[in-house]
């Protein structure tokens, strides 16, 4: 497995420093360790205290770390005064393990994270030892001295930069007060002094938390994967711009992104596909299912939690439908498959947030009077539906099922008795799809024994 190392400070907000460092490397496969510099007292707006690590201590951590595991790589953060950059100075120095380091000199919320007596030994001993340095339009400001405000002065501040020791220098261009429609990322390579120039439309949205310590901790992320430093480059910029379509608004304070919540959503929307795929192939060998298709044959959808859209519900393109006592499904699973459906599952889970997977089948009076017996079963009838509601497409589901578990929060079974044009319908809840195809054996098997 391929490890990291993060020397950065805590967060007590969970936004940035070591906690950001860690759910970047976690959301990247890596496997990250960390030594604290320091520990804040932080919140959205503010940081109220902050306690340095013991030296003595701190330096045990270091050394313990890296006595027993080994990082492929070291993504450095805060270091905050003297005494901790000595130890990394001293401890690092021999070692030939790359580093990237993310020179946090004032937090998002302003407070100063580097004492100022420090920022020479900073320049002097740290950066040196770094493969490469990433440091924001206001760290690039502090670390040469010089006014930035043109592409022109952002390169000539990396070449600066450069010239005190750091192999590669990005300079992130997040911060230029310009506000210009584009913002531009900078990368001066130590190999031939190559420039890329990497553009990103300036997003909408209010100034955001632990988005240098995410880019840090991703770029080290794709160096230890083995890319070189311009695809590292790219590939961090990626993950960053991913991370900034999750903005969590936490407290009452600048927001923070949430590196972790696309893996999750990946891995619910894998997990919400395979389920029905595999649960869609049980009912292609589940005997006497052919009974239960109606008309206009039948529908299965499974979705994420908390679904907003269609596009949130997985459904089988196309159709169940029965050929003599067999049955055909394109085996096709999408999201955004289904409209009526994904309709009514949405609906259900406004009122109960466990159902998330429902399947339809047909109404007649044997099949409905078996799921009476064995299910709590509530109704809608479109009398009773208001005739403006009636005329936009796609609404009486929505509808219907919202009025049918209105009548009763714990049913598990909705059922109309049609219209005009329209066919009757069951309509059958469950938390996941197996737990549906449980429901259909039972119907099966009752309607066998009768």
């Amino acid at each position: 497995m391929i490890k990291a190392l993060t020397i950065a400070g805590s967060d007590s907000s969970g936004g940035a420093g070591i906690q950001a460092d860690l759910k970047t490397f976690s959301a990247l496969g890596i496997y990250g360790t960390t030594v604290i510099t320091i520990l804040t007292a932080q919140n959205t707006k503010t940081v109220s205290d902050v306690f340095i690590t013991p030296p003595e201590f701190f330096k045990n951590q270091l050394l313990t770390t890296l006595e027993d595991i080994k990082p492929d790589i070291i993504k450095i953060g805060v270091l905050y005064d003297d005494s901790i950059i000595e130890i990394v100075y001293d401890t690092l120095r021999h070692l030939k393990i790359p580093i990237v380091l993310d020179p946090i000199l004032i937090s998002g919320t302003k407070v100063k994270l580097l004492k100022e007596s420090s920022i020479g030994n900073f320049k002097t001993k740290i950066i040196p030892l770094s493969f490469v340095i990433t440091p924001n339009l206001i760290e690039a400001k502090i670390l040469t001295g010089d006014k930035i405000s043109t592409e022109n002065e952002v390169i000539e501040a990396a070449y600066k930069i450069k010239k005190l020791g750091a192999s590669n220098v990005i300079i992130k261009g997040g911060h230029d007060p310009n506000r210009n429609q584009k913002i531009v990322d900078i990368l001066v390579e130590k190999e031939n002094d190559n420039i890329t120039k990497l553009y990103n439309d300036r997003l909408k949205i209010a100034e955001t938390h632990g988005t240098g310590c995410n880019f840090s901790s991703a770029l080290a992320s794709f160096l230890a994967k083995g890319y070189g430093i311009k695809e590292s480059f790219f590939l961090a910029n990626d993950y960053v711009k991913e991370g900034l379509k999750n903005i969590a608004k936490i407290g009452n304070g600048i927001g923070v992104t949430n590196p972790m919540m696309n893996l999750y959503l990946n891995s619910s929307r894998y997990k919400v596909f395979t389920s029905l795929y595999k649960s869609v192939k049980i009912l292609e060998e589940l005997k006497d299912f052919y009974l239960l298709i109606p008309e206009t044959k039948t529908n299965f959808v499974y979705s994420l939690e908390n679904p907003k859209s269609m596009q949130d519900v997985a459904g089988i393109v196309g159709r169940i439908t029965n050929f003599g006592n067999k049955i055909r499904s394109p085996n096709v699973v999408e999201f955004g498959a289904s409209s009526h459906l994904s309709k009514a599952v949405i609906s259900a889970q406004q009122l109960n947030r466990l159902f998330r997977s429902a399947i339809n089948i047909k109404n007649n009076k044997q099949i409905l009077d078996v799921c009476k017996a064995n299910f709590v079963c509530t109704w809608y009838s479109r009398d009773e539906e208001k005739p403006e509601n009636k005329d936009k497409e796609g609404f009486t589901i929505s509808w219907g099922v919202k009025n049918a578990m209105e009548k009763l929060h714990n049913a598990e079974v909705v059922f109309h008795h049609g219209d005009y044009g329209k066919e009757p319908m069951i309509l059958i809840f469950g938390k996941d799809p197996l737990e549906i195809i449980d429901k259909i054996k039972i119907i099966i098997s009752k309607l066998n024994s009768n």
